[in-house]
């Protein structure tokens, strides 16, 4: 009688000690798939606003607003538009460093994620400087499309569209 009470509490010990492993496990799956998330999160921004950029009007004044428009759906925590870098590149891939001025050598739009940190909570901040990782360089390189330009009104003149939602 007094050995199936001792058996009742190292079943109870058991019981606790593989259910909080199970459920250690558990949340630690869960906020890697926060994390997966966040990367395809960052991905879609660089395609999206890499897009955006391909067929809206190339000036300072719209690149807020294609900024804008890129960032008008998610984004992962801390990340700012400080982080998105959008280039102009030539036919051999090289930046053109003034977009406006040479026009005509534009050939490809480059975005890109810089100079972003993750940060992990809970169970996984052992992982890197505690929690906090660098994110890899995503980018998305597209040709570049009418670049805003839509038509030629009657003298010959290009017209612009506006960037829009």
């Amino acid at each position: 009688m007094k050995s199936l009470k001792f058996q009742n509490g190292i079943t109870l010990i058991e019981l606790s000690i593989v259910s909080s492993s199970v459920f250690l496990i558990i949340f630690a799956i869960l906020e890697l798939g926060v994390f997966v998330f966040n990367m395809q999160i960052l991905n879609d921004l660089t395609r999206r606003s890499a897009r955006i950029a391909a067929v809206c009007q190339v000036d300072d004044e719209h690149k807020e607003q294609i900024l804008a428009l890129a960032f008008s759906e998610r984004e992962p925590g801390g990340f700012s538009k400080d982080n998105l870098i959008i280039d102009y590149l030539d036919q051999d891939g090289k930046k053109v460093d003034d977009p406006v001025g040479e026009f005509s050598s534009i050939y490809y739009v480059r975005s890109r994620v810089v100079d972003y940190t993750y940060g992990f909570t809970g169970i996984l901040n052992f992982l890197g400087n505690n929690g906090i990782i660098n994110m890899p360089p995503f980018q998305t390189i597209l040709a570049s499309e009418s670049l805003g330009i839509e038509r030629r009104d009657e003298e010959g003149n290009e017209e612009y569209t506006e960037c829009k939602p």
